[in-house]
């Protein structure tokens, strides 16, 4: 039954003998006379996810405003080297399954780019699916394409250093996104995830992450979604803070894939 519940984002509530609970997140009401348990999946729950929501409001501003001339120094470079569109919507998933296009900035050829912004999805898919095939260093649902050929010289260079994330800071101050949370992986990946993966559809997706400081891209995804899950059980403000003053760091640590 809690199997269940995580895996359609529900409440788990069971009426039990108060002294039986062994849990620290619970919250006891109650109703006609009989004790009800309700296990707590995450603090982010009540003033938990307002205050969250008023940090990355704040924070996406302040992270806009600094790393907009970055931004517009690596869009104008992208049109120069080959032109529109310059900013990629990339289709996720997010909190409860729910779809958001994120934002980025293309690193790939267009040609072979797949989304509702090119003419050319169904023959990008399927070469994509060939180069997982082919050259993806990642088992499971998730894949991650070694020496990616549709990538730009440009887009290389942006990937390595990230920059080309930086238009998801619009993302978290629309509320698609929050600053930190799990990755956001595309549908077709998240068909593929088990009951047990579903769980890091519980809170809103990350621009940086438990996964991202812990290994970036080079995680299993088993190991991924166990440094996310933990980190929605045990969420705090202080645990963000520590969280965003180590992505820096992290990203010159070298991948495995660009």
């Amino acid at each position: 039954m809690m199997d269940y519940c995580r895996e359609h984002h529900l409440e788990f509530r069971y009426a039990a003998d108060i002294f039986d609970a062994q849990s620290s997140r619970i919250e006891i009401r109650p109703i006609a006379g009989v004790p009800v348990i309700e296990i707590k999946r995450t603090p982010l729950d009540g003033w938990g996810k307002i205050v969250k929501r008023g940090v990355d409001l704040l924070g996406s501003i302040v992270l806009i405003l600094l790393t907009s001339p970055i931004m517009l120094l690596a869009a104008l470079a992208i049109l120069i080297e080959s032109g529109r569109p310059v900013i990629f919507l990339n289709q996720r998933v997010g909190q409860a399954g729910r779809l958001f296009d994120a934002m980025k900035l293309r690193s790939m050829k267009k040609e072979l780019s797949i989304g509702k912004q090119f003419s050319n999805t169904p023959q990008a898919l399927e070469f994509e699916q060939q180069l997982i095939q082919e050259k993806s260093i990642k088992e499971g649902p998730v894949y991650k394409i070694k020496d990616d050929p549709r990538v730009t010289k440009l887009g290389r260079c942006i990937r390595a250093t990230s920059i080309d994330e930086l238009p998801q800071f619009f993302n978290v101050f629309m509320g698609h996104m929050s600053l930190v949370g799990p990755r956001p992986h595309q549908p077709r990946e998240v068909e593929k995830y088990s009951k047990r993966h579903k769980e890091v559809l519980a809170i809103k997706p990350g621009v940086t992450g438990m996964a991202q400081v812990s290994g970036r891209s080079d995680l299993d995804f088993d190991d991924e979604v166990r440094l996310d899950t933990y980190y929605i059980e045990n969420w705090s403000l202080w645990f963000d803070l520590w969280i965003l003053l180590k992505t820096p760091f992290s990203l010159f640590r070298k991948r495995k894939a660009l």
